[in-house]
């Protein structure tokens, strides 16, 4: 029986060696298969071809595994417009991104009535639920305005200012709205706004608007929105992590339009180092340079518009991506970012077209027009 056994084993061994010996001189004889530049195993094809012409243009491919992609969602709230925000978490969820980042302004706030907020906030909770990615939320002045609001925040989610590390980037999030809080006054300001908010949104809007002591309060607060407490702690962070790739400031008042002492120490900490300054706030989307740096405020994600004739009023998607060589940036208009199955009647953001844009403005009918048109060309 050993015997048997012994000759059984040599017969499949010799077999295998032979089927291994078969199997290898094939492959000897096959097309190899052409794979990128570096030797990865992402692309290939057993396709055969004649000298050197190919039906690409390169294998230079954009999948470096220290790059990645988030995207960047601005303001819900100062008189939010119904259903915008729940939409555009919807189309954020199309663009797969790694992780979101955010800026501010998720409920309307401004009030000291617990059971409001805590309501505001389950609403919010609820818009945000069905978000794919991680989501890093940044305190607005909607959300943080006085010691309640500041409890509440707290509660949720432990710290008003944080930093973390992704890929070897840097991430700081500040919370400008410290200090100061309202005075009793100007809170019993607020309280009426919201409580005309919620049964006439246009007459809430006139009543601030024809506030002057609120109109003061907004105007003083502007200038003290980081305190000192902050400001060490985010030198500490840049000191602690001086060879990051890259460090991207995330606020929610663009405190660059009318810098304090606070904001301009961490600034000229910055000046060695790539960076990029992201806020929101203002509700229209402005980009301009310092130190040789992208200085960006978003525009909406629901807030209310400012004029329409306002430049940079739009609900958009900021779409990053972060490469060896600094981020790139992409903002998507939200009419322009659709499921599968939805088929417009008009191309969405088709308004968005002539010289600012990059997009010629013509339509099917081969005439070309600017991006308002007049009457005669309407016709």
């Amino acid at each position: 029986m050993a015997q048997l056994f012994s000759k059984r084993l040599l017969r499949m061994l010799a077999l295998i060696l032979l089927s291994t010996f078969v199997l290898t001189d094939t492959d000897a004889h096959a097309e190899q298969p052409e794979a990128t530049p570096a030797g990865r195993a992402e692309f290939n094809t057993t396709d055969s071809y004649d000298g050197k012409a190919r039906p690409w243009s390169n294998l230079n491919f954009n999948n470096d595994p220290d790059d990645f992609q988030f995207a960047i969602m601005t303001d819900r709230t100062g008189y939010f417009r119904p259903g915008v925000f729940g939409a555009i978490v919807k189309k954020v969820n199309l663009l797969r991104p790694e992780f979101v980042m955010s800026v501010g302004d998720y409920i309307e706030g401004l009030t000291l009535d617990r059971g409001i907020l805590e309501d505001e906030w389950a609403e919010f909770d609820a818009l945000v639920a069905p978000l794919d990615a991680p989501l890093f939320v940044t305190p607005g002045n909607h959300d943080i305005a006085n010691d309640v609001m500041e409890d509440i925040w707290t509660e949720r989610s432990g710290r008003s200012h944080y930093h973390f590390l992704y890929k070897n980037v840097l991430f700081i999030v500040l919370n400008t709205e410290d200090p100061p809080y309202p005075t009793p006054e100007v809170q019993a300001i607020f309280d009426e706004v919201i409580r005309l908010h919620s049964k006439d949104r246009a007459a809430a809007r006139a009543y601030a608007k024809a506030n002057t002591v609120l109109g003061q309060y907004f105007g003083a607060a502007d200038q003290m929105r980081l305190g000192d407490m902050q400001r060490d702690w985010a030198l500490d962070v840049l000191n602690q992590h001086k060879n990051v790739r890259w460090t991207f400031i995330f606020m929610h008042r663009p405190i660059w339009r009318k810098p304090t002492v606070n904001f301009e120490a961490v600034e000229d900490a910055l000046a060695d180092r790539g960076y990029t300054m992201m806020a929101g706030h203002i509700h229209n989307y402005t980009h301009e340079t310092r130190q040789g740096r992208d200085y960006i405020s978003l525009g909406t994600n629901g807030g209310r518009w400012p004029p329409f004739d306002t430049k940079g009023a739009m609900d958009h998607i900021t779409w990053v991506s972060m490469t060896d060589d600094g981020p790139v940036f992409a903002n998507l208009v939200a009419t322009g970012i659709l499921e599968k199955d939805k088929i417009p009647d008009v191309i969405p953001g088709r308004e968005f077209c002539g010289p600012d844009y990059g997009i010629l403005c013509q339509y099917g009918d081969g005439k070309k027009y600017r991006p308002t048109p007049t009457p005669a060309e309407a016709e």
